[in-house]
């Protein structure tokens, strides 16, 4: 374990077994991987990026290797205490703020291989803002590619390939029905830009945009309140290609029709129909442009704009229907 508190350059094209940088209240820092490739066959994270109300980190970059294996291989985290958890609970609008602003902010991956991870490629967690991916390659994750976690934003995921992954749970199992995982989540997390990547050969779809319904309220030491919606985010000349049958090539509002009577979830509900529970989504004015390959785009929310897509696009919600409440202010061209 190698924690970094300055720039870095490896010597050029290493082979590391089970090595992981930290980077933990630290800012101005590059770490260049050089041509270098870190493998493990644990559950750890290879990259590890961590802030705090007490130490701030901010205007990192790393670049220019291969990740093999570990869990989630890189994880933009932001600590929380037992109390800013507790706070977090009893005022959730009160205290985002101050999360937000210490969480890490403008941490660049770039040129970046990131090879069959166990967890997801690159997780943003919640709070994070202006993370950069860019001309990276995620294969074979078991979980998503990219997770955008509630209230990150303003992050960019460019120019980059995400195949084949989805399919398995983390100790190597077959994910099954919902379980299988799209290329990217984009859980509550806001005014982001994706454009001009390759999404192909994933289990369960290619974006998928949605607001968590407070999953595990009862039983997550963790849990976060869930107060902010996948909204103002821009997808456009994405690549969307050959990624299942269990979801889209892009969905927005991915769990509306989903019955969600088992999840444990915090949000008021907003529809039962005998035991299902369904939970209102607000993501909206989102934008999909430019969207090229096969599968549909599936619309279940309201207020946003899709022009120029290539795929089929659907606007629809069977439970939105079924409570009378039509979809509104989408716009189709």
């Amino acid at each position: 374990m190698i924690y970094l508190t300055k720039s870095l350059t490896l010597p050029p094209n290493c082979n590391l077994t089970d090595t992981r940088f930290i980077i933990d209240g630290v800012s101005n820092i590059v770490l260049d991987l050089n041509g270098s490739t870190l493998s493990s066959d644990g559950f750890n994270s290879a990259i590890f990026i961590s802030s705090s109300a007490a130490s701030q980190t901010n205007y990192v970059t790393v670049k220019n290797g291969t990740l093999k294996g570990y869990g989630t291989a890189i994880f933009v985290h932001r600590d929380f205490t037992t109390q800013e958890f507790a706070d977090l609970k009893n005022d959730p609008e009160g205290l985002w703020p101050s999360i937000q602003a210490t969480a890490p902010h403008h941490i660049n991956f770039e040129n970046l291989n990131i090879q069959q991870p166990k967890g997801t490629g690159v997780y943003v967690w919640v709070g994070a803002s202006y993370v950069l991916i860019n001309q990276c390659i995620i294969d074979g994750a078991r979980g998503p590619a990219v997770y955008l976690d509630m209230g990150s934003h303003h992050n960019t995921i460019s120019n980059s390939t995400f195949s084949n992954g989805g399919f398995l749970n983390a100790d190597g199992t077959p994910r099954t029905g919902r379980g299988r995982r799209e290329a990217i989540a984009v859980d509550g997390s806001y005014s982001n830009v994706i454009t001009g990547n390759t999404i192909t050969g994933n289990a369960g779809g290619g974006i998928h945009l949605y607001s968590n319904c407070g999953e595990h309220v009862s039983s997550d030491p963790t849990y976060v309140p869930r107060i902010f919606d996948a909204e103002y985010n821009e997808l456009d000349g994405n690549y969307v290609v050959n990624n299942g049958t269990t979801g889209g090539a892009v969905e927005i509002g991915k769990r509306v029709d989903w019955n969600l009577e088992s999840w444990d979830c915090a949000k008021p509900l907003y529809q039962q129909y005998l035991s299902f529970k369904y939970y209102w989504d607000n993501s909206g004015f989102n934008t999909v442009k430019s969207t090229t390959g096969d599968g549909e785009i599936f619309v279940r929310t309201d207020n946003n704009t899709l022009t120029s897509n290539q795929q089929t696009v659907t606007v629809n919600s069977l439970v939105r229907t079924l409570a009378g409440d039509p979809l509104i202010g989408n716009l189709v061209s």
